[in-house]
């Protein structure tokens, strides 16, 4: 079995090396804070909506997810399912929430066989933060936002491009003593990035039926062109699979566009699909 990622205790693989607005014309509002143990950075261009009712339609979000699928609230409806109790007394967006993370996990487990652990719900944290990537986003096109670029603990959606400025970001090098950008890119389409890792938090993605994950995995990141908690279930589960080239032919054989970081030959190297290399064209 695979035990996935605590999306609280996650670390943050991708650093924002650089936003660039969607058209030179449009003002870019930014609003950033804290949320599911992470930080978020939320940057979109000007509507007809002030900036304070799209953060406070931001913030419902983060609550309403936090009710869903937090396996660290005793009150949430994944703790409620997880101990046997009657979850009539919840809302029927939460009920939704968690239905739809629940179907994306089952996705992701026919692409990477034993990503989820079925008795118990562990592996909601590994989808959730990926999840409310997508709700925000979703609520951004409500307020009739086109482009906007939502980072939320290193779980990425970006929308909108125009001729002269797309979003660009970088993965930050996997090692502690050489910080810097490894690999920066620019998007330019709309995308959904996700990425997990173990390096800054040894230890908190297990691997296949209980293995260590070998040190030289270190990072990989899943792009996926609408859902940015299926790529986050995705990366985490290829990350726990625990080997360089189980993960490589896991990525081949079903066509996954992902980047792998891994130590090979005494130096970091890289591995990218081509499916990976097409959506980036």
């Amino acid at each position: 079995m695979i035990l996935v990622a605590n999306f609280l205790k996650k670390y943050l693989l991708f650093f924002l090396f650089f936003l660039g607005a969607c058209s030179s014309n449009n003002e870019i509002l930014s609003i950033s804070g804290q949320a599911f143990g992470t930080f978020y950075d939320i940057k979109f261009e000007k509507s007809q909506y002030n900036i304070k009712k799209v953060n406070d339609e931001i913030n419902n979000i983060f609550i309403s997810i936090n009710q869903c699928c937090s396996t660290y609230k005793s009150d949430s409806l994944v703790s409620f399912k997880r101990d046997n109790k009657n979850t009539d007394i919840f809302k029927e967006e939460i009920k939704n929430y968690f239905q739809e993370v629940e179907k994306i996990s089952v996705k992701a487990n026919k692409t990477v066989e034993g990503f989820i652990l079925f008795d118990n719900f562990d592996y909601f944290n590994a989808v959730a933060k990926g999840y409310a990537v997508d709700i925000v986003s979703s609520k951004l096109k409500q307020l009739n936002i086109k482009n906007f670029f939502i980072n939320i603990g290193g779980e990425i959606r970006a929308e909108g491009m125009k001729t002269k400025n797309f979003w660009k970001i970088g993965i930050e090098n996997p090692l502690p003593n050489q910080q810097g950008i490894f690999k920066p890119f620019e998007i330019k389409q709309s995308l959904s990035i996700a990425t997990s890792g173990n390096y800054r938090n040894p230890g908190h993605i297990v691997g296949v039926a209980g293995n260590k994950i070998d040190q030289d995995v270190l990072s990989i990141s899943v792009m996926d062109k609408k859902s940015t908690a299926y790529a986050d279930a995705l990366a985490t589960g290829l990350f726990a699979l625990g080997k360089v080239d189980l993960i490589k032919n896991y990525i081949r054989d079903n066509d996954i566009p992902a980047l792998l970081i891994f130590r090979g030959n005494e130096k970091i190297q890289s591995f990218e699909s081509k499916q990976w290399k097409k959506l980036l064209e």
